[in-house]
């Protein structure tokens, strides 16, 4: 089967929830159209940023359905089923090339951790059966999940056990070094860097396309970032990384992980908090991201006006 042949950014979307942490997928469409007038090329659904693991198997079935419609002929879509449960993240899957996802992704078991790269393959079939004509990736993302087998050996397994494997959706940015070994014992497959601080690296080492949470607000830094390597400026491209690494610094540094979400207030899109475990921000903590990025020009280097007082 062949990869979907991504370039560009791939935004890992949120999942809207309103003041109660219920579902508010009416604003789906809105978040769509703001990623296609930003020149984002897919879409990552129900992933770490989307909270996933977070949702139940309704909530996610729910998510993706809106997001799937939402997108379709605009924007490429992968769908992440990964459970703890195969047969829930099959049951996903199916689901997901039902409704017409363009992709299937999966990290592995949280609870039950598998220990070698066979074991991790022979967990992945029942999911790669259960959606058979539908371009299928792995997720790997070894600080969340807890596996950090050899991408290398997965590779040479999956090619030859999975019908539908077409790459990885590659989330470690300690090891994106790796890209030209990845190559080699999978050419033709596809491999998307998942780093959003190392994305100048993904882009100097050859990934085409990468999936970051940052995309979905900062689309033009990044931009940046690769123009200026493909004109030879490594000083610009340098530049505008190092921006990026500010605006991350300051989100994390006010907000932690709920700044994934509450950064979509910045451009105008109210996707309501995050769901715990996740802690969500306070109103003084979000005003004083707002204050970090006002100071360091963050709204004039995405081109967007400051909201103002956000809630």
């Amino acid at each position: 089967m062949d990869p979907l042949d991504m370039s560009g950014l791939v935004a890992a979307v949120v999942t809207p929830m309103d003041d109660r942490g219920d579902l508010n997928l009416g604003i789906v469409p809105q978040i769509v159209d703001h990623l296609e007038s930003n020149g984002i090329t897919g879409i990552y659904i129900a992933g770490s940023t989307g909270e996933g693991m977070s949702l139940t198997d309704e909530e996610r079935r729910a998510v993706a359905e809106v997001y799937v419609g939402a997108a379709k002929g605009r924007l490429k879509t992968f769908v992440q089923v990964g459970h703890n449960s195969l047969r829930a993240s099959a049951e996903l899957a199916g689901h997901a090339e039902a409704i017409g996802a363009d992709a299937v992704s999966a990290t592995p078991t949280g609870y039950f951790k598998v220990s070698s790269e066979e074991e991790l393959v022979e967990g992945l079939l029942p999911i790669v059966e259960a959606a058979a004509k539908t371009p299928f990736y792995y997720y790997h993302i070894p600080f969340l999940s807890g596996v950090n087998l050899d991408p290398m050996e997965l590779t040479d397994r999956a090619m030859d056990r999975l019908p539908t494997f077409c790459g990885i959706k590659y989330s470690d940015g300690g090891s994106l070094h790796n890209l030209p070994l990845l190559e080699k014992v999978g050419p033709g497959l596809e491999f998307l860097a998942g780093s959003d601080e190392a994305y100048l690296m993904s882009v100097a080492q050859g990934f085409r396309s990468a999936v970051g949470s940052t995309y979905n607000y900062a689309a033009p830094i990044y931009d940046r970032v690769r123009e200026a390597v493909e004109s030879g400026d490594l000083q610009e491209a340098r530049l505008w990384q190092s921006r990026a690494l500010e605006m991350i610094g300051a989100m994390f540094g006010t907000c932690g992980r709920s700044s994934l979400k509450v950064m979509m207030q910045m451009v105008g899109i109210d996707c309501g908090p995050v769901r715990r475990p996740i802690d969500p921000a306070s109103s003084e903590q979000i005003a004083a991201l707002q204050a970090e990025l006002e100071k360091m020009g963050w709204f004039q280097w995405v081109g967007q006006e400051s909201q103002g007082s956000a809630r």
